[in-house]
């Protein structure tokens, strides 16, 4: 850059000497020092812009450590590839800033800067995730922990299922449950065991005894008050004289108070007699039942003997199944829980959280939203600042070196369309100083050429520089 250095030297009594400390940040926002030492105006934008990049970097290198220690439990590989992804992040970081050139045209600024942004979203959630893992450690290592408890619980269940533990299980509570009832009913004991039909219609018939005993219980009553309250209000003492003596003969009603009393009384028979009707019914159906019960505990003592042989063969294959699943249980357990680590079961687990809680899901998106406008901040500072000293200088070199190397490339051309024309006009003076000696028949060929046309020699361009 021959014209940067001479530009650069013009202007040498406006430098100023740059301490280490801008130097490095200069650096880092991937800007050319020789030009910011003649403008000083420029050296607080470009600071903040390549401490940004140095900061961000920092933060990836303890993102990338958290990350590769929850695969890794050895510091040192995980400290090397955080400061591994660090220089990558930083690296990125650089290129994007630094490519981006001012031109005081916002738009068309940022059309070219809108990949570089996506780019540096993309950046800065890759750098959040690890980060917010170990901000949220505690609340993680607690999902995980329920996490795998209910793996682990399923994975049991479906071991379970596979060796037919469930069904034996529930066919030893069946066998154990009939056991006990067959006992009660041995001993005479009351029990739950249905005897077939006759206890099904023993039932019904007890419940429609109950519900037609408590209806006409209540009529019946109704009605006896209502007989005894017509007594009392028109049953009148008959007296007679005897001997000159008025003594008590019996006691009167009329007629009609008579009837009403006679009609209840025969409502209450009839009511009475409905009871009767279902009680008989019921005690005949609990007659059969008892009937059938002793039929039934003739056979008890086969029964309950071919229930407990029942119970013992269940037990004994369930004793088998308990020693496969005994042996077979470590690996399922040991397989449910390498679901529960590692790094990307605690994204899994992040995730679930922020479903369930408002205030992780804001707290992480804030801090994600954080390392955004962390990471594209030094794109936007780029673009938003005015076009300054720098940015023209650079333009006005870069300017120099393009039309420099377009020059060449036309010096270039030319010299080679010169060297072209004076090989041809060559070639024609050594066709027309040789035409007497070799002619040419009117069909183009040498008469020594055997009836072959004559190549001409094929110019490359490189004599051009030989001459």
């Amino acid at each position: 850059m021959n014209e940067y250095a001479a530009y650069i030297d013009d202007r040498s009594e406006e430098r100023e000497n740059l301490s280490p400390v801008k130097r490095f940040f200069f650096a880092c926002a991937g800007a050319y020092t020789k030009i910011l030492e003649v403008c000083p105006s420029e050296h607080s934008k470009y600071i903040g812009i390549g401490a940004t990049i140095f900061l961000t970097a920092c933060l990836a290198v303890i993102s990338g450590t958290f990350a590769i220690k929850t695969l890794i439990d050895n510091t040192f590989v995980a400290v090397m590839f955080g400061l591994l992804w660090g220089a990558l992040i930083f690296n990125l970081d650089r290129y994007i800033v630094s490519s981006i050139r001012k031109e005081g045209k916002f738009w068309n600024e940022f059309g070219l800067a809108l990949p570089r942004l996506i780019l540096a979203v993309l950046i800065s959630i890759v750098i959040t995730k690890p980060i917010e893992i170990e901000l949220f450690n505690n609340q993680i290592n607690a999902e995980l922990f329920a996490y795998t408890a209910d793996l682990e619980k399923d994975a049991l269940a479906k071991l379970d299922n596979k060796l037919g533990l469930d069904s034996i299980n529930n066919e030893i509570v069946i066998a154990d449950s009939l056991r006990k009832e067959y006992k009660k009913i041995k001993d005479g004991k009351p029990t739950s065991f249905s005897f077939g039909e006759v206890s099904k219609e023993y039932a019904i018939a007890k419940d429609q005894y109950e519900k037609v005993k408590a209806s006409n219980e209540r009529r019946i009553r109704s009605n006896s008050r209502l007989a005894d309250q017509i007594w009392n209000k028109h049953a009148q003492k008959v007296y007679e004289d005897v001997r000159g003596e008025r003594v008590f003969k019996k006691m009167y009603i009329e007629p009609q108070y008579a009837q009403q009393r006679s009609k209840l009384f025969r409502t209450n028979r009839r009511l009475q007699a409905e009871i009767d009707e279902k009680k008989k019914i019921m005690d005949d159906l609990e007659e059969a039942r008892k009937k059938e019960e002793e039929e039934f505990k003739k056979g008890i003592d086969e029964d309950l003997f071919l229930v407990k042989e029942k119970l013992t063969v269940l037990k004994a294959l369930k004793r088998e199944k308990d020693s496969i699943r005994s042996i077979e249980e470590p690996a399922v357990i040991e397989k449910a829980k390498k679901y529960g680590v590692g790094f990307p079961a605690k994204i899994e687990a992040l995730e679930r959280m922020k479903s369930e809680s408002s205030s992780i899901w804001w707290t992480s998106n804030l801090i994600m939203f954080l390392f955004i406008m962390l990471e594209t901040s030094p794109v936007f500072v780029k673009m938003i600042v005015k076009r300054g000293p720098y940015d023209y200088l650079l333009s006005r070199i870069e300017h120099k070196k393009k039309i420099s190397a377009l020059q060449s490339i036309s010096d270039m051309n030319y010299d080679l369309n010169k060297a072209v024309k004076r090989h041809a006009s060559k070639m024609q003076e050594e066709q027309k100083t040789a035409a007497p000696e070799n002619p040419v028949h009117q069909n183009g060929l040498h008469p020594g050429s055997n009836g072959k046309p004559l190549t001409p020699e094929v110019f490359t361009g490189e004599e051009a520089y030989d001459n």
